[in-house]
């Protein structure tokens, strides 16, 4: 059976997870700050990348349908497991610290 790329690491595949059930404005939220905190663990993001899976995709997951949802977790696939392991542990923090307040 083949694993989806996010089931690789427990911590990325439960914030994918509450990312999905999550809000629709939360999940742009979620994926906004996925993004920053990717920039700020030193992933430099490849705008190539991002271009190439937009033309050659057909649109079909429940995050291709919105333009930051679908950059984050494109960019969050291409980085190396290290960096998912890393954003997926903040991410995961903040949602933590979210739901306590």
């Amino acid at each position: 059976m083949n694993n989806r790329w996010y089931e690789l690491s427990p911590d990325v595949c439960i914030v994918i997870s509450k990312i999905e059930l999550a809000p629709d404005e939360d999940r742009i939220r979620y994926a906004k700050i996925l993004l920053d905190e990717l920039r700020k663990s030193g992933y430099i993001a490849n705008r190539r990348i991002y271009l190439e899976r937009i033309r050659n995709y057909e649109m079909r997951r429940w995050y291709d349908k919105n333009k930051t949802l679908f950059m984050a977790f494109e960019y969050l696939k291409d980085a190396k497991p290290e960096i998912q392991n890393l954003v997926a542990n903040k991410i995961l923090h903040y949602m933590r610290l979210e739901t306590a307040a």
